[in-house]
């Protein structure tokens, strides 16, 4: 495996290795948390976990669905780079991985949770990546020494038999699952839900199975607050929809037309106020159970020991629009609702800032902790470590903007191609539009600063929003006169980033003429 050479020199010693803890819920936008300013949910466990080290305001994912974004995320490099460019798509086993990278130096590595981003055999991966078998290959079972998996609903492993988990995951995929806005009250009890089990099984790994001579990556990965949108109580009750504050009106007027194919692929047409509120009223309970499970789960270090020699870092694969510009879910659209996550990170000694502004990306959290961990980063990694920013070098340089890509190949469907579609918000003959295709297709990518944000999509469609004073992108701005030099500037920066960002695998090992020493050899 290549080295980056300007990383070579670690500044961790081996006997000062870090645990690491990479907590990653599933759909959640930055915006529901209270450290975002959020006004109703509550996550002490998480404000408290901030107080440990710095909140960063501006994070986003390089793709905002499932497994492109956690593939980048856990391979440093962007979804275009590595061929992940829709959500059935994993982590080609011949691309370099965190977890991997952990183990060869010396980490027991973990996964508990949700995947959706390694295959799970050589068969499975010889059929989309031929010549991918191996045993260095990038798979489920050869990165990770520890599996126990989860799903959407309830299921867990180990508790897949539990008469009262079945029960909880049967109810949340009968009401909850196939319809757009299907939501409701779990009758489980939580004991019997999977953000419980979750927190057992990292419990159980840290007391019963990690290896003490070893420091640990665990990688603990929700399924939740992604749909099915439920919660057994006193969650599901915990937030007075009433209360629930709604996001601006956005009639998409001069937004690109799949944005409005996926208003009424989900029946947002149909749904009023008070049901967007009492879904999002789930969501928020869902994310305080998960809060509560992390206060046990924080609980647990303290009690073994294991907190202050520990890197904890809290974030999510994507957003979830929650009703903001007329959609629900995850779509192929850039707008911060799906796009910008919340990203926390909490490590021993750290005495910075408590928030940062400046703006990170999912596929930093590869090299941050690898460098965090005194492990080297791969050649070809195209994410920025935070580290020095987090050990306060002054050698660190934030990023100018942050790209985000989405889309497939082919032509977006119109609203002239609709023939069938939800009647209603609990239609579910059609299942969900962002689980198709077809809801995909059609290339873009975005590039954002804290000012301004360009989208620009394969089919000529564009989005320019000015963030200082539109900050919930209600106004598009693209082509207009009176922002055509904003436009080209941001351009020339994505053209720019494009040719940066080609791929350097493989290493080209031909022959290198040292002009410096050719020089000294003749004068000498």
């Amino acid at each position: 495996m290549e080295q980056d050479q300007a990383r070579e020199q670690s500044r961790v010693q081996p006997q000062d290795r870090p645990n690491i803890l990479l907590i990653q819920t599933d759909q959640q936008s930055a915006e529901t948390l209270a450290l975002y300013g959020n006004p109703l949910v509550r996550t002490p466990h998480l404000e408290k976990l901030a107080e440990q080290g710095v909140v960063f305001d501006y994070a986003f994912c390089n793709y905002p669905a499932c497994s492109p974004s956690r593939s980048s995320m856990l391979t440093g490099r962007y979804a275009s780079t590595i061929s992940c460019h829709a959500n059935h798509m994993l982590i080609n086993p011949n691309e370099t991985t965190l977890p991997q990278v952990l183990k060869q130096n010396g980490y027991q590595t973990a996964l508990i949770g949700k995947n959706h981003a390694f295959m799970t055999s050589a068969s499975t991966a010889a059929l989309s990546y031929p010549g991918a078998a191996g045993e260095e290959a990038s798979l489920l079972h050869n990165v990770f020494d520890y599996v126990r998996l989860a799903e959407h609903g309830h299921l867990v492993d180990g508790y897949r038999e539990d008469e009262g988990v079945l029960a909880a995951h049967e109810w949340a995929k009968l009401n909850c699952w196939s319809s757009p806005l299907g939501h409701g009250a779990n009758p489980a009890p939580p004991e019997k839900c999977g953000t419980h089990l979750l927190g057992e099984s990292a419990m159980a790994y840290l007391q019963d199975i990690r290896k003490q001579e070893q420091p640990f990556f665990m990688w603990l990965s929700f399924p939740d607050p992604h749909t099915p949108y439920q919660a057994p109580e006193p969650y599901a009750g915990f937030y007075d929809p009433a209360k629930v504050p709604l996001p601006p009106k956005d009639d998409l007027t001069g937004k690109p037309e799949r944005q409005k194919v996926a208003h009424l692929m989900d029946a947002m047409d149909t749904a009023d106020d008070d049901l967007i509120r009492k879904v999002r009223a789930i969501h928020y309970g869902m994310i305080q159970f998960i809060d509560d499970t992390l206060g046990r789960v924080f609980a647990k270090l303290e009690q073994l020991g294991l907190r202050d020699n520990t890197v904890i870092v809290f974030t999510s694969d994507h957003g979830d629009s929650m009703g903001a510009h007329g959609l629900i879910q995850k779509h192929n659209a850039f707008y911060d609702s799906f796009t910008r996550v919340p990203f926390i990170v909490a490590m021993p000694g750290y005495g910075g800032p408590k928030r940062s502004p400046h703006l990170v990306e999912l596929i930093d959290v590869m090299p941050t902790l690898l460098e965090l961990a005194g492990a080297p980063v791969p050649y070809g990694a195209q994410g920025r470590s935070l580290a020095p920013y987090l050990l306060q070098d002054d050698s660190f340089v934030p990023r100018e903007y942050a790209v985000i890509e989405s889309g497939e190949e082919g032509e977006p469907i119109r609203l002239s191609d609709i023939t069938v579609r939800p009647e209603h918000p609990f239609d579910d003959r059609y299942f969900v539009w962002c689980a198709y295709r077809d809801a995909w297709m059609g290339k873009g990518k975005c590039i954002r600063t804290h000012d301004w944000k360009l989208n620009i999509y394969a089919n000529g469609d564009g989005e320019l929003y000015d963030l200082r004073n539109d900050p919930d992108e209600l106004h598009n701005l693209f082509n207009e006169s009176n922002y055509e030099q904003i436009q080209i500037e941001l351009e020339r920066k994505l053209l720019h980033w494009s040719i940066a960002k080609e791929d350097r695998i493989p290493l080209n090992r031909t022959v290198t003429l040292n002009y410096a020493d050719v020089k000294q050899q003749s004068t000498g």
